[in-house]
């Protein structure tokens, strides 16, 4: 063994401590033996002191030098992943049921993230797994042996200091244990083995798979690339190019697998042991998968519109057979849903991965859409007489002259249908006044419809924002008129016309040498119902009749083709309500309203903020033709928990002062839906019409028992005339405006909604979210319902705003950006009903 020098050193120069004479010590010094008896001890103690601490150092140096550069590859992927742990933590969001839920009530993954302003990490506590273990001391395992042992001790470190760690550490610590675990060992020194001693041929082997990686790539993207052709194909109905771009796909999906799985199986199960490799792997195979199923689903659906040619020309037989084959299609789409949901698009070329990215947002519609028209297939059966033969009104409704349920009833049809098939239809030639002379009860109408009529007729039935209450209403007007009943009523908008010529393309009315396409019908028809040769005869909207002909019969002749592309038009005007329904069969009506397609108003629950803007053309002529409106919404939470709502309604009248139809003065009933119990606090901003404009109805005539039901007025504001009603679960506000061509009316409604944020004792409020989040923090819920009248696009602004000791938590809903004390909604176009959610924090000081 080799001599420490230092100490060799010291060793030589020792003297006397007391006489400084060399050659011996204290201990032996003859001058003062008697004197220094008690320093013996300390004497000898002091070399092998010395001694000890040259050593140790040195000791621990060798102990560690081979090691002190080698990081074990699992270790490393921890602490990659380690920062995306965050991600895996599922946010709480609304549920998608037209009983709307409370967002806590159920969980679902969510892409909105946490605010940036708030710092609130929820603490959810994993359960580790026990394991121990206990290999044989061999050779072969020595190397396992000192990757568990540092793991483990790694995870050991951690767990002394996880009561003081959030969520993320946690999550680690538990990951590490499970690395170590014995079930991982054999693959965990494979691994380690092979990338230190993997011979040379091997390692070529490694190199030639990662030089594919790029062939893979390039490989399943062209298959995407295909894939979307064909998916954009099929939604268009573009067979031929569905098929093609279908072929293409499959042949670059069977190409990757190949790759993967043919020639280089062997090295991908070594790599499945590396996480940071495994993942890469992984993510390739999934999105090949997800492709190839994908493929499978456009085949099925593919084969089910090719079909349709072979079988009748009924609508309800044409849909029967798309409906089997999305019972094979959709399955496969789902599970392309699972892989493209765990692809990390990463490892696609840089100029791919947004357009992937894209991809697997619109196929999650896309597939969607499919589930909605499977699930109405029975539906569908009862509605279009595969049932039997159903009778239905048929409401045209006019957004240009706006009313509750979108628009001025200007003209119906009453269609009988069998198996799909337009058995008989009958659209009067003087649109809906055609029933006045035979209506036989008399009764009074709603106050404010007292401007245009005396009596309450069936082109003013669909006062209600309600469609079923409105519905009902026109049955119960067209029985007394004609003792005919109907099973339901579907209103339908005029934009809805545009959609259907975008599929059919332009239609020809010889007759009458017209050209209508997408692009000019809405004008055209509307001129010739106001000054066209029938107006004379009575008989306006005798164009409608014509036409609805020449529908039909396209309609009959329809390719294929089309099937697809009308299904999703039909429910994209289902979504924003440009089509709306109401059947007196249960079962149908409660799917309608499930859906979302029955333009009812939204039942919402007690501490929820809810609120829907109605407006009522009445005298206006067209003039909402070139109304422009926009809603800009408030909620400021006081002290108390008691909120305040103030909202704004700005209409603006684009149109030319006498200018035909649409330049007249718009004249308007607006009525404002709130929580039900709210307290009107102060209305401004309002024009009444002359009080001579209005009709009044004969002594005789009777109140109307569906409307009394339905309205309860509780009061009238003194200072504005705002009428004060309950309706529907809500209160209404409502109260007149009036705005002149090139001018705009702003008013305001400033109320007390009949609920707090949050309840005063504070221990009662460490609810859903507030355990969830681990926290003791008060703790407050809002969330805002808002409801889109059918017929108008309206602009919409929002805020909510708490006292400054609160901050943000948790918020939902499209548009939202987040302030210290709340979020405001950027302006947006209310299309659909939309909800908006927030949890707020109250910071203790």
């Amino acid at each position: 063994m080799k001599k420490n020098k230092e100490t060799d050193k010291h060793m030589q120069l020792r003297r006397c401590g007391f006489c400084q004479k060399s050659g011996h010590n204290k201990s032996t010094c003859q001058q003062k033996l008697n004197e220094l008896e008690t320093a013996d001890q300390t004497a000898e103690a002091l070399p092998q002191q010395h001694t000890q601490t040259v050593r140790q150092p040195l000791n621990f140096f060798v102990h560690h030098v081979q090691y002190q550069n080698h990081e074990s590859p699992h270790i490393v992927n921890l602490k990659e992943q380690k920062s995306a742990l965050h991600q895996t933590i599922e946010a709480v969001a609304p549920t998608e049921t037209n009983a709307l839920y409370y967002f806590h009530e159920k969980q679902k993954k969510s892409e909105l993230t946490q605010p940036n302003t708030i710092a609130f990490i929820p603490q959810i506590i994993l359960t580790e797994k026990p394991h121990t273990v206990t290999p044989p001391p061999t050779a072969t395992t020595a190397k396992t042996d000192f990757v568990k042992n540092k793991i483990n001790t790694l995870a050991e470190k951690i767990s002394k200091i996880k009561n003081s760690q959030t969520h993320t550490v946690k999550k680690i610590s538990y990951k590490i244990r499970t690395v170590a675990a014995p079930k991982h060992l054999v693959s965990i020194s494979l691994a380690v083995l092979l990338l230190l001693f993997i011979p040379s041929h091997a390692r070529t082997y490694y190199s030639n798979l990662k030089s594919t990686t790029n062939q893979i790539a390039n490989n399943s993207t062209a298959g995407f690339s295909a894939l979307h052709d064909s998916t954009s194909a099929l939604i268009s109905g573009d067979l031929p190019t569905a098929q093609n771009s279908l072929t293409s796909a499959l042949e670059n999906f069977d190409q990757a697998v190949n790759t993967l799985n043919t020639k280089y199986s062997f090295l991908q199960k070594v790599i499945s042991s590396v996480p940071v490799m495994n993942r890469e792997i992984k993510s390739r195979q999934q999105l090949i998968t997800a492709g190839q199923e994908i493929s499978l689903g456009n085949t099925y659906l593919l084969k089910g519109l090719s079909d349709i040619k072979d079988t009748s020309s009924t609508l309800t037989e044409n849909l029967s057979v798309l409906s089997n084959h999305l019972n094979f299609s959709i399955p496969h789409y789902q599970n392309a849903l699972t892989d493209l949901s765990q692809v990390d698009s990463d490892v696609l070329p840089f100029e791919y991965q947004e357009t992937f990215k894209e991809f697997r947002v619109l196929f999650n519609l896309y597939v969607k859409d499919l589930e909605n028209i499977h699930k109405l297939t029975t539906a569908v059966q009862e509605i279009f007489g595969g049932k039997g033969l159903r009778r239905y009104l048929l409401i045209f409704q006019n957004p240009a002259e706006i009313r509750p349920t979108g628009g001025f009833v200007g003209s119906f049809a009453l269609i009988d249908i069998k198996d799909g098939n337009i058995v008989k239809m009958d659209i009067p030639a003087g649109g809906s006044y055609d029933l006045q002379g035979q209506l036989t009860e008399y009764v009074t109408p709603p106050t404010p419809l007292l401007l245009s009529n005396k009596r309450w007729e069936f082109q003013d039935a669909n006062w209600f924002p309600d469609f079923s209450a409105s519905a009902q209403k026109m049955l119960w007007f067209y029985r007394h008129s004609r003792n005919v009943t109907a099973d339901g009523v579907i209103a339908i908008n005029a934009s809805v016309l545009n959609r259907l010529l975008a599929i059919t393309g332009p239609i020809t009315a010889v007759d009458r040498g017209l050209v209508i396409d997408k692009n000019n019908a809405l004008e055209t028809i509307q001129r010739i119902v106001e000054f066209g040769p029938e107006k004379k005869s009575n008989k306006p909207k005798q164009i409608l009749s014509d036409l609805a002909g020449i529908f039909i019969e396209n309609f009959k002749q329809m390719k294929p083709q089309d099937v697809l592309p009308l299904l999703v038009n039909l429910e994209a005007s289902l979504q924003t309500k440009e089509i709306q329904s109401y059947f007196t069969d249960e079962n149908t009506q409660k799917t309608i309203t499930d859906f979302g397609w029955g333009g009812t108003i939204t039942e919402t629950k007690e501490n929820q903020d809810y609120m829907l803007v109605v407006n009522t053309n009445i005298q206006g002529q067209k003039s909402d033709a070139k109304i422009k409106q926009k809603i800009s919404h408030q909620a400021v939470v006081q002290t108390d928990g008691s909120i305040l709502n103030s909202v704004v309604i700005s209409r603006e009248h684009t149109g030319t002062a006498g200018e035909t139809l649409y330049g007249q003065t718009n004249i308007n009933y607006l009525r404002v839906y709130v929580p039900q119990g709210s307290q009107l606090i102060r209305a401004s901003g309002f024009i009444w019409p002359d009080e001579k404009m209005f009709k009044a109805p004969e002594d005789w005539y009777k109140k109307d028992i569906f409307l009394s039901q339905l309205e309860t007025e509780t009061g009238i504001d003194p200072s504005s005339g705002t009428h004060i009603t309950n309706e529907f679960g809500k209160t209404s506000f409502g109260n007149w405006t009036i705005t002149e061509p090139g001018q705009t009316t702003d008013v305001q409604f400033i109320y007390k909604l009949p609920f707090k944020a949050w309840k005063d004792d504070k221990k009662s409020n460490l609810d859903n979210w507030a355990k969830i989040f681990q926290s003791q923090h008060q703790a407050s819920n809002y969330q805002l319902v808002v409801q889109k009248q059918s017929g108008i696009n309206s602009l919409f602004e929002s805020q909510i705003i708490y006292p400054n000791q609160w901050s943000p938590a948790w918020q939902n809903g499209s548009d939202v950006s987040v302030a210290p004390n709340g979020i405001s909604v950027k302006q947006t176009i209310l299309d659909t009903d939309q909800i908006w959610s927030l949890v707020m924090k109250k910071n203790e000081n």
